[in-house]
C-alpha cells in the first residue's frame, strides 16, 4: 500500500489542519464507512499524521438499517489492522425505516461520532465529503429556489457539541480518491444504496452523469457564493456592532435601520440576531419575509423561531428581541463548586450564587408573579425567559434577573455577549 509522501491529498488535509487560524491536533479522528470517499480519507490522513508522529484513530458507524453493515465494519476493522490505526465500531440500534430516513441516520451518525470522539479525547474528526457531494448539494437546492445562503459551499468545518468535524477533500473529487486508492491496490465497499434512486441525491447523481456535469466545477461555484455569503455575513456583523445594542439578555435594534438598510441587509442582521440569541439554524424563507414585512409597523409581540420580537417603546421606535421562555433551554443542575462557580444555562446566561444541594437553573417562565419584576425595566416577555433558581421541590430560589438575588447574579455569558464583537476562530 505504498503512496508518494506527498500527494494532493494530503496537501488538502494539510491545508486544513495545519492553517493559520487552527491548532495542529495532538490527535485526529476518522470516520470511516469503508466506501471509497472514506477510506482514502483514512489513508490519506494516516500519510500526513505518520510524518507528524500524529496517532490516528477510526471509527465505523452501523446504523442497524442493512444487513451487509456488520460485514462492512468488520472490514475497514481489519483494514484499520492491518495499518496499525485503532478502530472503533458504533452500533446504532434506534433507527428505523421510515420518512426522512437520510436526515435521520445522519443526525445519528453525527451524534455517535461526536460521543466517540470525546470518549477519546479527540476534538477533531475528518469526513470524507467531496466536490461531488457540494455538486449534488448545490443541484438539489437549486431544485428547491434556494438563496445564497442555501447554495453556497458545505462548510469545510462543522461543530457539534464541542467536537468539530472538518471536511478537508470538498475540493477534490471522487474519481481523484479512487485513482489513490487503486494506486494503494485497495478496492472499496460500496453501499447499495448509493444507487437506489428512492434517495434523492443519487437520482441527482446520476442526472450529473448523463449531463456530462463537472463536479469540481459545480463545487467551484459553490465556493464562489461562500465567498460572496461570507462578505455579506461580515456586514451583518459590522451592522450588528453598530445598530444593536444587548440590554440583560435581549438586542434591541434601532428603529432607524428598518428604513435604513437594503431589504437583503436587514434580513441578514435580523437573521443573525434571531440565530445569536437561539444557537438555532434561522427559520425558513416564508417566515423570515413575514416578520421582516411587519417591522415598519410592528405593534404587538411576534414570535419566532423561539424569539418574541416586540417594539421596545422608546422614542425612536426600536424593536427588542427576547428569548420566548417556552423555548428556552431545560433546567441544568448548578454546577458544584463554591458561590464563585459559575453555571451556563440556554447559551446565554452565566449565573453564580450559594451553592445548595439540589439546586436548578431554568426558565423563570410563570414563577415571576414571585418577583417585584416590574421594578427592573424590562419587557414581562423578557424576564420569563432569564435564569431562576430552583431547589428539588421546584420552589423559587431565586430570579436574579427579575429583582429577586437573594445572593445569586446572573449576566450575559462572554459567548453570548461576544457575539457584538467579531467572532475568532473556531478553535481560538
Amino acid at each position: 500500500m505504498a503512496a508518494p509522501d506527498e500527494t494532493a491529498l494530503t496537501a488538502a488535509i494539510d491545508r486544513l489542519l495545519s492553517g493559520s487560524s487552527v491548532r495542529t491536533p495532538r490527535s485526529i479522528g476518522v470516520a470511516v464507512s469503508g466506501g471509497g470517499d472514506s477510506t482514502a480519507l483514512l489513508l490519506a490522513a494516516q500519510d500526513w499524521a505518520t510524518q507528524r508522529d500524529i496517532p490516528v484513530l477510526a471509527a465505523t458507524v452501523d446504523h442497524g438499517l442493512r444487513e451487509g453493515a456488520a460485514a462492512e465494519a468488520a472490514w475497514v476493522a481489519a483494514l484499520c489492522e492491518s495499518c496499525a490505526i485503532p478502530h472503533t465500531t458504533l452500533r446504532l440500534t434506534t433507527l428505523h425505516d421510515g420518512p426522512a430516513l437520510q436526515a435521520r441516520a445522519r443526525d445519528a451518525r453525527y451524534a455517535a461520532l461526536a460521543g466517540w470522539a470525546r470518549a477519546q479525547g479527540l476534538s477533531q474528526v475528518l469526513l470524507g465529503h467531496t466536490a461531488d457531494d457540494v455538486a449534488e448539494t448545490l443541484l438539489m437546492r437549486l431544485k428547491r429556489g434556494m438563496g445564497l445562503d442555501a447554495l453556497a459551499s458545505i462548510p469545510e468545518w462543522r461543530q457539534v457539541e464541542d467536537v468539530n468535524f472538518g471536511r478537508p477533500f470538498l475540493g477534490q473529487s471522487r474519481t481523484d480518491l479512487r485513482a489513490d486508492l487503486a494506486s494503494r491496490g485497495i478496492v472499496p465497499l460500496e453501499d447499495p444504496s448509493n444507487d437506489d434512486t428512492r434517495f434523492e441525491r443519487v437520482a441527482v447523481r446520476k442526472t450529473m452523469r448523463a449531463l456530462g456535469l463537472d463536479p469540481t466545477m459545480l463545487a467551484r461555484s459553490a465556493r464562489h457564493l461562500s465567498d460572496a455569503r461570507t462578505s455579506l455575513d461580515t456586514v451583518a456583523m459590522e451592522d450588528r456592532r453598530e445598530l444593536v445594542r444587548e440590554d440583560r439578555g435581549d438586542f434591541v435594534l434601532q428603529g432607524n435601520a428598518i428604513d435604513s438598510l437594503q431589504s437583503d441587509r436587514l434580513r441578514r442582521l435580523v437573521m443573525l440576531i434571531l440565530t445569536s440569541i437561539t444557537g438555532k439554524p434561522p427559520p425558513r424563507e416564508a417566515e423570515q419575509t413575514r416578520l421582516l414585512s411587519q417591522l415598519p409597523r410592528l405593534q404587538a409581540p411576534q414570535t419566532l423561531a423561539g424569539c418574541i420580537i416586540l417594539p421596545d417603546g422608546s422614542s425612536d421606535h426600536a424593536i427588542r428581541f427576547a428569548r420566548e421562555w417556552s423555548a428556552a433551554a431545560p433546567a441544568v443542575p448548578q454546577t458544584p463548586g463554591d458561590a464563585a462557580t459559575v453555571t451556563l444555562w440556554d447559551g446565554r446566561w452565566a449565573v453564580i450564587g450559594p451553592q445548595r444541594s439540589g439546586l436548578e437553573i431554568g426558565a423563570l417562565g410563570d414563577a415571576i408573579s414571585q418577583t417585584p419584576w416590574r421594578d427592573v425595566g424590562l419587557p414581562r416577555v423578557s424576564l420569563m425567559a432569564s435564569p431562576a433558581v430552583r431547589d428539588a421541590d421546584g420552589a423559587l430560589v431565586a430570579a436574579p434577573v427579575a429583582g429577586l438575588s437573594h445572593g445569586y447574579t446572573a449576566h450575559a455569558s462572554e459567548q453570548f455577549s461576544a457575539t457584538l464583537r467579531p467572532s475568532p476562530s473556531v478553535f481560538d
